[in-house]
This record gives structure tokens, C-alpha cells and sequence, in this order.
């Protein structure tokens, strides 16, 4: 336990010590980089829309000193409203990344690098202190690789527009096999994960094409996903896909873990089960992981419906335009997430079950 809270310390250290190296990098961009050094406040000014919202208008004289380039003092008007809903309250020691045009600067954001750095060494140092050097390491790669993965096939859309569903569905199958490889490994586990995986999600979709086909896609406003510059409708499913591949994988992955451990540990003690008694064992514990995955789902909606919602709200529309336009897609895509996790259970149970029997007779155990 000493020595665990000692590596601790020095993962916070590390993490401190990459921050204070990377928040003095200004030398390093060809933007020019400014530290804000006095802010005042010069006027507030109450401001009021026509649904009795109220906010405080603010501008601030910002003085930045510059930290590479010519390493003089601008200083720059800010027109913000407090609630920072279309910009930024500025404060005093706050880096940011400037532009020039003419003789004159704006800021473009934050510097925010520095902070972006000590949060990854701090996620790689606790991730290498709770797990094995090994899988660590392959987990990261597997991240590395994935986000790779995605810029190439984006690059590959917007170069060459291929069929959407077909190219982000071959980048769907190509997530799924690498993450199981490098997280599980390459064994009979992984390729078993990943075939229920990849069943599960085509069933889920098989059914949901086949329900919005017969229902006509009513009450389904695709149109109102935004800033979409081909059919809004094929990248919606684009989305689910990626996102309903992720909760599919998560609840097979641990129901095929939890039938392989069932099956070592049978053989240990020398008791051979039959096929239903591990479909009864798969299907208990997708029970466990149902109402969690599903509750998990929901939340990482709400949380991201909810700066839309409230500000829905404050403009005075209604519930229904709200659950229409603010929710609608949002909701659909949790919707076919949670038909993802159910369905994952019956065939990850059946067909793991078999190939754990199959393989038990084969081997004579």
C-alpha cells in the first residue's frame, strides 16, 4: 500500500512538472502567443431578450503580453455577455492564441495545451499503476490506432464520398477487431467477442431499418441534425453505428469473459456442464450488466441534451417542439443502443455456449 501511494505522488508530480513544461512552449508556435497580464472592467450593461431572459453585458480592456514573436504589450477590447454563451470572460495569467490582422490582434482561444498534457500523463501514469505494463501498453496503442482509423476514413469520405453506411461500416468492423485484439489478445475469447459483436449490431439495425420502414420514418427528423453537408439520414445511422458498436461490444465482452471463466474453472474442478446451463449462466449475467449499460446510456444522453434543452427552454418553445427537435434524434440513437444491449445477451449467450460445448467435446474434456 506505501509503495503504491508513493508511485501515486510521483505520477501527480510528473504530471505537475509536464504541465509547468508545456504551459512555457511559446517558442514553439507560429501563431503568435499571449499571456493576459490586467484585465479591468470598463462597462456592465443589463441586457433582456424577448422572453424576459436577463444577462450582463461586460467589456473588458485586456493587456497580453506577448511570448514569442516580438514579446511587446497589445492590449485588446473584449464584449462578452456572463454567461459566456457565445464567448469567453477573460482572467488574469490565462494564455492565449492570438491572429494578426493588419496591425491588429484578436484572440482566436485559449491556450489549453499545457492542462491537455498533464491530464494524459495523468491518465497513463494511474492506468500503468492499477493495471499490468502489458496491457497498458496495448491499450493505448489500441486507442492510438482507432483514432487513426477514423481520420483516415473521414479523409477518405471527404476526398472521395464513397457510400457512407458501407465505408463507416468497414470502419465499424475494423474498430471492433482491433480493440478485442489488443485488449483480450488474439484467442478463441476475442474471436468469439468479436462475432457475437458484430451479429448483435447487424440484428439490432436489421431491425431497426425493418420498424422504420414500416412505420414510414414517422415522427423521425433527420433533417435536423446539423451542420451535415450530405444526406443527413445515412449519417445519423453512421453515428449509431459507431455508438451502438461500443455499448454491443462492452456487454459481450463481458458475458463471453464470463462463460471462458466459467468453462476454466469447470475444468479445474472436473465438472462438465451442458450447453443450457451455459446459456443459463450467459443469460444471468447479461441480466447484471442490462440495467447498468442501459442507465449508462441515458445519462451520457441527458448530458448532452441538456445545454439544448435549457436553452430550448429560456426561448419559450414548447415541450413538444423540444422532444421534436431537441431530443428526437438524441433519443433514438439511446433507443437502438438499449435494443443493442438486450440483444446482445441471447446471442452472445447461444452462440458463445456453443463454440464453448463444441470446443469441450472436440478437446474430450
Amino acid at each position: 500500500m506505501k509503495k503504491k501511494i508513493i508511485q501515486l505522488i510521483f505520477v501527480l508530480l510528473a504530471s505537475l512538472l509536464v504541465f509547468v513544461i508545456v504551459d512555457n512552449d511559446a517558442g514553439l508556435y507560429q501563431k503568435p502567443v499571449g499571456k493576459i497580464v490586467s484585465v479591468q472592467t470598463t462597462n456592465q450593461q443589463k441586457i433582456e431578450d424577448n422572453y424576459q431572459n436577463t444577462d450582463l453585458q461586460i467589456t473588458q480592456a485586456l493587456e497580453i503580453q506577448l511570448l514569442n514573436q516580438s514579446k511587446t504589450k497589445v492590449v485588446l477590447t473584449n464584449e462578452v455577455a456572463q454567461s459566456q454563451v457565445t464567448g469567453q470572460v477573460y482572467r488574469v495569467g490565462q494564455q492565449v492564441i492570438l491572429q494578426k490582422i493588419g496591425n491588429h490582434y484578436e484572440i482566436m482561444t485559449l491556450k489549453r495545451d499545457a492542462l491537455l498534457a498533464a491530464m494524459v500523463v495523468l491518465f497513463v501514469g494511474i492506468l500503468l499503476l492499477l493495471t499490468q505494463l502489458r496491457f497498458s501498453v496495448f491499450l493505448m496503442l489500441s486507442l492510438l490506432l482507432n483514432l487513426l482509423y477514423f481520420v483516415v476514413v473521414v479523409l477518405v469520405n471527404v476526398n472521395f464520398t464513397p457510400p457512407v453506411l458501407v465505408l463507416f461500416g468497414f470502419l465499424s468492423l475494423v474498430f471492433a477487431a482491433s480493440s478485442l485484439l489488443f485488449v483480450i489478445g488474439p484467442n478463441r475469447q476475442m474471436l468469439y467477442a468479436l462475432l457475437t459483436t458484430v451479429l448483435t449490431t447487424l440484428l439490432t439495425f436489421a431491425l431497426v431499418f425493418l420498424v422504420l420502414s414500416w412505420t414510414g420514418n414517422a415522427d423521425v427528423h433527420f433533417e435536423y441534425l446539423e451542420y451535415v453537408t450530405q444526406n443527413p439520414a445515412q449519417f445519423f445511422f453512421v453515428g449509431t453505428m459507431i455508438s451502438v458498436l461500443g455499448a454491443i461490444m462492452d456487454g459481450t465482452g463481458d458475458i463471453v469473459a464470463g462463460l471462458f471463466g466459467l468453462s476454466r474453472q469447470n475444468q479445474l474442478n472436473q465438472i462438465q456442464l451442458t450447453f443450457r446451463d451455459y446459456v443459463r449462466s450467459g443469460f444471468s449475467i447479461g441480466q447484471e450488466i442490462i440495467g447498468t449499460l442501459t442507465n449508462v446510456l441515458f445519462m451520457i444522453f441527458m448530458a448532452e441534451a441538456f445545454p439544448m434543452l435549457l436553452l430550448l427552454l429560456r426561448n419559450g418553445n414548447s415541450w413538444d417542439y423540444i422532444a421534436s427537435v431537441g431530443l428526437n434524434l438524441g433519443l433514438l440513437q439511446t433507443l437502438i443502443s438499449a435494443i443493442g444491449i438486450v440483444l446482445a445477451v441471447p446471442v452472445t449467450s447461444f452462440v458463445t455456449s456453443f463454440g464453448i460445448v463444441f470446443h469441450e467435446k472436440k478437446e474430450g474434456l
